[in-house]
Formats: C-alpha cells, structure tokens, sequence
C-alpha cells in the first residue's frame, strides 16, 4: 500500500510502509509494513540480518531501508579485495599506486554494470 492510501484509511500515522533497497534498486519482495513506534529498530535488524546473509562480492552493496525517501537503516557488505601489491618489494612507490589507483578502477567500473543478486535464503528468513 502506498503512504497516500494508508493516510486516506485514517492509519497513516499508526503504519510505515517500509522499502528495502539494494545498491539503489528497491526489493519489493523485502518491503513490509511496520508499526511507526517501532520502525527504526524494525529496520535495523532488517538490514543487519540481509548484510549477513548477503554474499560478499567484488564490490560494496550498500542496502538500506526507507520510508518515503528518508533512510531509516544502512548497512554495508565489504567487498573481497585483492592484495595487487604483495609481489612488490622496495624500490619505487609509484608503481604499487599504480596498481591500486588500476584496481580502484576495475571495481568502480566492475559496480556501474553489476546487478545484485539476492539468494532465496534471504527471502525465507526475512
């Protein structure tokens, strides 16, 4: 139900429809509708319980729960990083922060085209 149809049933001050959203994309599958006393503390273990069941991936999947457009909840899932610069020893700085700012790369083009997948797992639990 959207906030204008639970205002015009007269409940739109007792229940929170509250929105999952993954890396920017909203889960319908994961929206609920809360009691307002108690949504920040719905919405908390929410996204700490989704960060868990989440698997890691090569970059950050940011997931927060919103009511309207204000955030109620955030939680991260670290991404996998790899050592680039264990093979380098001594010398020249340079060309370890050449390998970083080329892995620092890779990860924010490797984001803009990945689509998050979210297991079954999370949508039984939840």
């Amino acid at each position: 139900m959207q906030p204008v149809i639970l205002k015009m049933l007269g409940i739109g001050r007792l229940i929170s429809l509250v929105d999952v959203v993954v890396n920017g994309n909203r889960v319908d599958g994961l929206s609920m509708i809360v009691r307002s006393d108690v949504v920040r503390e719905v919405s908390l273990k929410t996204v700490q319980d989704i960060a868990k069941l989440m698997p890691r991936e090569q970059y950050k999947i940011i997931i927060q729960c919103m009511i309207g457009g204000k955030v109620q909840a955030r939680a991260e899932v670290t991404p996998f990083r790899k050592d680039v610069t264990k093979d380098l020893y001594g010398g020249d700085k340079t060309r370890g922060m050449k390998l970083l700012a080329r892995q620092r790369e890779g990860k924010r083009k490797l984001k803009d085209k990945a689509v998050v997948r979210i297991p079954k797992a999370v949508f039984r639990r939840i």
